[in-house]
């Protein structure tokens, strides 16, 4: 049976520096940094990065539950709310499976800033294969 991926807690991932700080049984925690390359034409994060990270955090809230039993997981689905625009600091998305089945899971996340203000909120569907 594989495992879930694991990467080293505190160390960034990808081209976007996401950063993992925690996962398992069902839940994960990813955050960052505000890089203003990242921004839009407005002046503020482009809405992708956050979808970005809170994809991230589900999809390794699923895999945490699933990869133990040798599957792995794919979103089929996604949707966001975004509550403010975001210029600087840290981003912190939180996120939690919300129902687990033979093939299917939804998870939810929230991202908050470094004061615990709601950003935005996400909920996806994951697909579960062999």
């Amino acid at each position: 049976m594989s495992e879930a991926p694991r990467f080293a807690p505190g160390l960034p991932v990808g081209p976007l520096g996401f950063v993992p700080r925690e996962a398992g049984n069902g839940t994960a925690v990813w955050e960052y940094t505000v890089d203003p390359a990242h921004y839009n034409t407005n002046g503020v994060l482009h809405g992708g990065v956050l979808m970005a990270l809170l994809d991230t955090a589900m999809g390794h809230a699923v895999a945490a539950m699933v990869a133990p039993q040798g599957r792995f997981n794919a979103a089929a689905q996604f949707n966001i709310h975004f509550f403010v625009p975001i210029k600087s600091g840290l981003v912190r998305a939180r996120a939690e499976v919300k129902k687990l089945g033979k093939r299917l899971a939804v998870a939810e996340a929230e991202a908050t800033d470094e004061d615990g203000r709601l950003l935005g909120v996400a909920t996806s569907t994951h697909s579960l294969l062999p």
